[in-house]
């Protein structure tokens, strides 16, 4: 049976592609880990901006930056593991 047609709402005919997940380069991921450092550095810069005008704000954003935080440790070891294994 063929995939069914896909189209866009004006609607225009999409070429059939098939979508893969592949596992992101080494370039790819140092790319991820310096835009979670930048955003890091402005929501703890701007969290100390607004901390005495808007405690809940402030309160939010620093929630956000542990989230990236974490997930930045998490890329970082995926990094290592990852030049390890190829190096």
């Amino acid at each position: 049976m063929a995939a069914p047609e896909r189209t866009i709402p004006d609607g225009h005919r999409l070429a059939n592609t098939k979508w893969s997940i592949s596992m992101p380069s080494l370039a790819q991921m140092n790319g991820s880990l310096h835009i979670h450092n930048f955003y890091i550095g402005k929501l703890k810069a701007k969290q100390e901006q607004v901390f005495d005008s808007d405690p809940e704000l402030a309160m939010l954003l620093d929630n956000v930056a542990a989230v990236l935080s974490e997930h930045a440790v998490v890329l970082s070891d995926d990094i290592a593991d990852r030049e390890f294994d190829e190096g």
